[in-house]
């Protein structure tokens, strides 16, 4: 009797002693500084309790580290499997999609769902716009900017960065009113100011055009150089496609 008393208890404890030593092997696979011994403890962790989705999370974060790209790739699918609301699982295959190959539509899905979770994110804003731009997918950047004026709507670099795909799409009139929107916020910004430059010599209008080159020469002194100032503009982070590289770059050789 008292052995099988003893065998009932050990049947009662043995989830717990489980998840104890789960947890046990999860610390230890946080306190490893190697990629080789974080995934063992790790793994060893997933074994005693299959569904600890910060396990698969942070097993696949070692498994990126050492090279292992499909592999972090299946771990995080693991974890939204587990909680199809991870927004950071979504994140973080993104960008393991993106070393792996040219998954740009798997990668862009999984930080639009990583979006749609947390749209506060700025990792998440941050990549998926830079995704947008690298890919120059300015049909997906507006829908995106869109759905990020609805949260930040007085945010003036989102209606610059919206002026500038609008511009790439040719549609001339939404971004003048994307680029005076965010004037209209934020008055001193060389870049919209060019935006703005940019739309009048597109529009054959090259009087309104100067007038624009000259405001931003104003502001920022440097430009005052012609192109080579435009150059060192473009070193404090301003990134243009080739077309308007190329317009601006001829506007102040003409014009400087």
């Amino acid at each position: 009797m008292k052995r099988m008393i003893l065998y009932l208890f050990f049947i009662l404890l043995t989830p717990e002693m489980l998840g104890a030593q789960s947890t046990t092997w999860f610390q230890r696979g946080l306190d490893a500084t190697e990629p080789k011994e974080q995934i063992e403890f790790f793994t060893k962790s997933i074994e005693l309790q299959e569904n600890l989705s910060d396990s698969y999370f942070c097993r696949a974060n070692a498994r990126l580290s050492k090279g292992d790209v499909q592999g972090a790739i299946d771990d995080y699918s693991k974890c939204i499997d587990i909680d199809p609301e991870d927004a950071g699982a979504y994140y973080s295959r993104a960008v393991a999609k993106q070393q792996i190959s040219i998954d740009y539509q798997g990668a862009v899905a999984d930080l639009v769902k990583a979006f749609e979770i947390d749209p506060a994110s700025p990792s998440c804003i941050n990549l998926l716009n830079e995704v947008y731009m690298k890919n120059e997918d300015y049909h997906g950047a507006v829908k995106f900017y869109n759905k990020l004026l609805e949260l930040y709507p007085d945010n003036a670099a989102v209606y610059g960065n919206l002026g500038y795909c609008n511009l790439a799409l040719k549609n001339y009139s939404s971004a003048l009113k994307n680029f005076n929107t965010s004037l209209s916020l934020e008055p001193e910004q060389i870049a919209v100011i060019l935006g703005i430059a940019l739309v009048k010599y597109y529009n054959h209008n090259p009087a309104e055009a100067k007038k624009y080159l000259y405001q931003a020469i104003e502001r920022y002194p440097i430009l005052k150089q012609g192109a080579e100032g435009f150059e060192i503009f473009k070193n404090d982070g301003y990134i243009f496609n080739q077309k308007d590289d190329e317009a601006l770059k001829k506007m102040f050789r003409e014009w400087q």
